[in-house]
């Protein structure tokens, strides 16, 4: 299911319960609590310079940790969750769902309009690009799960499988490794997400990397089909060449003014 945000100082329409004149936001999938309650409905407070310092300070956690040390400063409560709202929290969330409150703290305290200035690949023409959060659409959970079952039946023999999706956590595992080695992050991935194969329990990383590549790529595109949240992938093309420009938005990045300016632009789609 699609939808797109709403501008500031509206109720968000079509998602029961979210108003952002209020701050309370519905996540696009949410987290369940260790009774297995599913908590989606949230409110954040208005960010300051402080926060702003947090989320760019590079030099002292990777990106991943850093969003996290932001969220759980950020997020002011979660309706029906009686545990503290810290790091291992924000950890706890789906990515789409960090993601998307990101863009919408974004949108609360910045407005609704972002401006970029990218400089087109074949003709090297620097571009403007202007858009709306609120035209970003985003993916929201009918029925959240804890996990899913999945038949992967690339390869020699099907296999049945129980799948989650990311979370910041698993972020935080695989980063410093996704930038040496990506296929070896991959397998680090989905020996975390994959939970059980036909009963025997969770895989190793020995036998994730041991699955043919149609497998692994099966359950790729099954997590990116499934996976809540906002759709951050701009389809453009330079005016001035006509070009391929599209790419994806550095949702951190260009998350507060200070961060804005002119970004090489990328025409391959982040997984």
């Amino acid at each position: 299911m699609m939808e797109s945000l709403p501008t500031p100082g509206h109720a968000a329409s079509g998602v029961a319960g979210e108003s952002l004149a209020e701050r309370w936001l519905v996540l696009p999938g949410g987290v369940f609590g260790a009774q297995g309650t599913l908590h989606r409905r949230v409110r954040v407070r208005e960010l300051t310079g402080a926060d702003e310092e947090r989320l760019f300070d590079r030099g002292s956690l990777a990106s991943g940790r850093r969003v996290s040390a932001f969220l759980a400063c950020a997020i002011d409560a979660v309706e029906g969750h009686d545990g503290p709202i810290d790091e291992a929290f924000a950890d706890g969330l789906q990515l789409g769902d960090r993601d998307y409150l990101l863009l919408r703290l974004r949108q609360l305290d910045l407005g609704d309009a972002v401006h970029q200035v990218m400089r087109c690949p074949a003709c090297r023409q620097k571009v403007d690009v202007d858009f709306l959060i609120s035209e970003l659409p985003v993916r929201r959970l009918s029925e959240p799960q804890r996990a899913w079952a999945l038949r992967l039946d690339a390869g020699p023999e099907p296999l049945e499988v129980l799948v989650r999706l990311p979370r910041g956590d698993d972020l935080a595992a695989i980063e410093a490794l996704a930038l040496s080695n990506p296929a070896a992050a991959n397998t680090r991935l989905f020996a975390r997400l994959v939970l059980d194969v036909e009963g025997r329990g969770a895989p190793t990383e020995d036998e994730v990397r041991g699955w043919p590549v149609a497998r692994r790529a099966q359950l790729s595109a099954w997590l990116e089909a499934h996976a809540p949240g906002p759709d951050l992938f701009l389809d453009l093309d330079c005016p001035h060449c006509h070009a391929d420009m599209s790419y994806v938005f550095d949702l951190q990045g260009f998350f507060l003014p200070s961060a804005r300016g002119t970004s090489p632009a990328s025409t391959r789609r982040s997984t």
